[in-house]
C-alpha cells in the first residue's frame, strides 16, 4: 500500500505500537487479517482523501475498537431485520462480516469471513445509497487498487479517491 500511496511513508511510526491482538482476537472470537494488523502497528490512524477512515485500534484502548465494531455489527443486524443487508450477516454468524472502515458519507467497509485464512477474506462495501459491492481483495489490496485506479469506486462518489489522494494520520 505504501508504494501506491507514498505519502503514507512519511506518516509511518518508527516502531510497532504494541496493540494487544490477543485481547482483540478473544473478544471478537477470530484473528484479523495480517495486513490490517501490520497497518495498525505502524500507523495510529489512516484517513484517505478526507473520506475513508480505517478503524485502527489504539494500544491500551483495544476495548474501544471492539465497542465500535460491535456498534457497526448491531447496525448491520438492524439492516438485516429490515431486509436491507442484501444477504450479508453480522459476524459471528457463518460467513458474517466484520467492519474495518467507514466514510464521512455513511459508507461501511467490511471483511467477509468464512474462509479459514483471514488473509483471504474479501472486502465488502456497504455504500450509503444501499450499494453493496464485494471485491476479492484484501484491505490493503483494495485501498491500493482504488488509489492506482485498478479498482473502480463502485458504490462510492465518482471523484473518490482524487487524482492525488491525500492521507492523514493522527
Amino acid at each position: 500500500m505504501e508504494s501506491a500511496l507514498p505519502a503514507l511513508l512519511g506518516l509511518r511510526l518508527p516502531g510497532a505500537r504494541g496493540i494487544d491482538w490477543g485481547y482483540i482476537e478473544r473478544e471478537l472470537g477470530v484473528r484479523l487479517p495480517q495486513d490490517f494488523m501490520e497497518l495498525s502497528e505502524f500507523y495510529s490512524s489512516v484517513i484517505l482523501d478526507d473520506f475513508l477512515s480505517v478503524h485502527i485500534p489504539d494500544p491500551g484502548k483495544e476495548h474501544e475498537f471492539i465497542s465500535v465494531a460491535r456498534e457497526f455489527l448491531s447496525d448491520l443486524q438492524s439492516l438485516r431485520e429490515s431486509d436491507m443487508s442484501h444477504g450479508y450477516v453480522p459476524y459471528p454468524e457463518d460467513g458474517g462480516v466484520i467492519p474495518w472502515a467507514d466514510s464521512c458519507d455513511g459508507d461501511t467497509w467490511y471483511w467477509k469471513t468464512g474462509h479459514a485464512d483471514p488473509n483471504r477474506w474479501p472486502v465488502v462495501l456497504s455504500g450509503h445509497s444501499d450499494d453493496w459491492v464485494e471485491i476479492g481483495e484484501s484491505l490493503t489490496g483494495y485501498l491500493a487498487g482504488l488509489v492506482q485506479g485498478r479498482i473502480l469506486p463502485e458504490g462510492l462518489p465518482s471523484d473518490f479517491p482524487g487524482r492525488r489522494p491525500g492521507v492523514e494520520s493522527d
